[in-house]
């Protein structure tokens, strides 16, 4: 469980004068939305109610299950407890990510105190933005890219050596999914604290001393408030709050992981390889342009719930952007590809591109299966 899955190469990008002209382009035009706009690329009045409303959710949704009011009722006090997992998840998507990626407000220090929401519900930020920042760099590239680790559980990527059991991952993957949260809270912050040596390009890395005391100290702080707290003080069985515990992590846990999965692991994805000396021949933003996928695009309300998460690409290109801005600005990224002949991925809704991340799994599960390492950017070489 603690192995080391990262390789100890660095990778780098290697673009070229026409593809950089993309990039160069579309920044101008985004940064021109907002100068022409007036607007700041940071959180708005749309950000700062989202942000009251996940407060009030969680106390409302933890107050609820603490009165013990629905302590006579398992089926009630477990759907309030799977409730809070939801709200979690709300507030993952929607103030910590846009937190940690320093795009709530210019002043970094108000962005790590709104990323200690991390903290809060039960994973750490300080390793969230290594990790994260891993994933966000080098999107499909097996070997530093760490959401495609999963020691053998599954095969996201050709190069995952392939074993017996993925022959059957399209069909169990959809229930280890829903362990996610769960494997976060309680094995995952550890295992990258004290099993890894390199997160994405960092190598040979030496955590502060002080991050190991302030993860155990929020770990405690998250673990009493879950089932601590309510072991004590309710009256309900103790069977009924493991229950309830559990399922503040699996149906959110499986909501989380496939809002993310659907968005790099699908059927018209690629997965480029570093060559001997570490370069891959693209500029990042054609990159992941061939490695992400939005969906929902044009849904306000799934938008909203989901913190722009469905909103991918452009997010991957401006990660420093608050997600409100997102549906705007893809438009200008959409329309910048189309006139430079690259291809903007997207699915209109959620349940065509979960059916491209099922057909993507299961061809994965083949010994034999190829994956195109390069799309539509072939033709800038």
């Amino acid at each position: 469980m603690l192995k080391q899955t990262t390789t100890s190469k660095r990778v780098r990008f290697r673009s070229n004068p026409r593809k950089d002209e993309v990039m160069k382009v579309l920044r101008q035009r985004v940064m021109g939305y907002f100068k022409d706009n007036n607007m700041t690329q940071y959180a708005n009045g749309e950000m700062y109610r989202k942000m009251i409303f996940a407060a009030v959710m969680w106390l409302g949704a933890y107050a609820l299950i603490m009165s013990d009011i629905l302590s006579g009722s398992a089926i009630l006090l477990i759907a309030a407890f799977t409730l809070l997992g939801f709200v979690n998840v709300f507030i993952a998507f929607n103030v910590m990510h846009d937190a940690c990626h320093d795009a709530i407000s210019p002043d970094r220090k108000i962005n790590k105190l709104l990323g200690y929401s991390m903290n809060f519900i039960g994973g750490n930020q300080y390793l969230f933005r290594k990790m994260h920042g891993a994933h966000h760099g080098f999107v499909n590239i097996y070997g530093i890219d760490v959401t495609l680790e999963s020691h053998g559980a599954f095969r996201f990527t050709p190069e995952e050596p392939w074993l017996p059991k993925h022959r059957f991952q399209h069909i169990y993957t959809y229930g280890i999914y829903a362990l996610a949260m769960l494997h976060w809270v309680l094995v995952k912050d550890f295992k990258w604290f004290f099993g890894e040596l390199h997160i994405g390009n960092q190598k040979n890395i030496k955590h502060p001393r002080k991050e190991y005391f302030i993860m155990i100290a929020w770990k405690l702080v998250y673990y009493t408030l879950s089932f601590v707290l309510p072991v004590i003080f309710l009256s309900a069985p103790l069977w009924v709050i493991i229950v309830g515990f559990l399922m503040i992590h699996l149906l959110p846990g499986l909501y989380f992981a496939l809002i993310f999965q659907c968005t790099h692991v699908y059927d018209g994805t690629t997965y480029p390889l570093p060559d001997e000396n570490g370069n891959i021949e693209n500029n990042y933003a054609i990159h992941v342009l061939e490695t992400t996928a939005d969906f929902s695009r044009k849904s306000q309300w799934g938008s909203w719930m989901m913190g722009g998460i469905n909103i991918h690409v452009i997010h991957h290109i401006f990660p420093n952007v608050c997600h409100v801005h997102y549906p705007a600005i893809t438009q200008i990224l959409k329309d910048t590809a189309d006139e430079y002949g690259l291809e903007y991925q997207e699915n209109q809704k959620f349940w065509p591109a979960l059916v491209r991340h099922h057909k993507m799994l299961k061809h994965l599960s083949k010994p034999d299966a190829t994956v195109p390492r390069i799309g539509k950017s072939a033709h800038y070489a």
